[in-house]
């Protein structure tokens, strides 16, 4: 056991970190793509907010080559129609061009604050890893949770994310 923690110590210090989900490789040395999120909620820009966190989380993991969303952001009227599956396709589209080799989607479910005297800030996310260019999801998880009055809607999805990342890359 002593051997293995050394080994997983020498592996992050030298900024390899591979992971074995299902059988397979999953190497943080390879090409990422962060997809935009879908916005399933009333909230506008939810989804470009998780995506911000959702990239700082994977540049602390150690994913060093993060590519983001697609060439033209999210206009406010296509926002309302189609919560973000355009963008979501076309950077799909653009990830399989560019070569990436994995891809992390995701919906967001909820981000609001709670009607009521403590407004207490819920979040709710699905996340999916999908292998290009054959377009398999090795894994998917989804998580939510609701924070107190004091907390802000944004530590709390921060809280859900770091959750959901960590179950993918402790998995082994």
């Amino acid at each position: 056991m002593k051997k293995i923690m050394i080994l997983a110590i020498a592996l992050l210090m030298a900024g390899c970190v591979t992971l074995n989900q299902g059988g397979r490789s999953v190497s943080f040395q390879e090409s990422w793509a962060l997809l935009p999120f879908i916005n399933n909620t009333e909230t506008p820009y939810a989804g470009e907010r998780a995506e911000a966190v959702t990239a700082a989380l994977l540049y602390a993991r150690g994913v060093q080559q993060l590519k983001r969303g697609t060439a033209e952001p999210a206009k406010p009227e296509e926002i309302s129609l189609d919560r973000g599956e355009q963008r979501q396709r076309a950077a799909m589209e653009l990830a399989k061009q560019k070569k990436v080799k994995y891809v992390l989607m995701g919906t967001v479910n909820e981000w609001r604050y709670k009607v009521g005297l403590d407004g207490e800030p819920v979040v709710g996310f699905t996340l999916q890893v999908v292998e290009l260019p054959e377009g398999r999801v090795i894994w998917s998880g989804a998580a939510g949770k609701s924070g107190w009055s004091r907390d802000a809607v944004s530590s709390v999805a921060q809280q859900v994310l770091e959750r959901l990342l960590s179950e993918f890359t402790e998995k082994k």
